[in-house]
């Protein structure tokens, strides 16, 4: 992923979206923590939610968070209508930097 860019994660649950109460996308590196959760049919900023898919679109701040000399992971939990507390694996995400890091208008 490459800082001060808006890129678009797609996560595929093994479930219809539809089925959970509560989604939380979670980026973290180092002490940054990038929090996407949606709760009670309210969806957050860059979240939409697909049949199985879980897209979220990161903006020009959030991603000139991260460092380019450190891996980010994500992670992905859920809650089901069913009270079923799910969790995926870490993804590790490359930083990758631009040469110019203002924020495109």
């Amino acid at each position: 992923m490459y800082r001060v860019t808006t890129p678009t994660h797609v996560f595929a649950l093994p479930i219809d979206t539809s089925e959970c109460a509560e989604i939380q996308v979670t980026y973290k590196q180092g002490s940054v923590i990038l929090l996407k959760h949606y709760q009670d049919g309210t969806l957050p900023s860059g979240m939409t939610l697909d049949g199985n898919n879980v897209r979220v679109r990161l903006t020009q701040e959030e991603t000139k968070q991260f460092d380019s000399k450190q891996t980010a992971v994500a992670q992905v939990r859920v809650l089901t209508t069913a009270n079923d507390a799910l969790a995926s694996s870490k993804f590790s995400i490359a930083i990758k930097d631009v040469l110019n890091e203002d924020i495109l208008e």
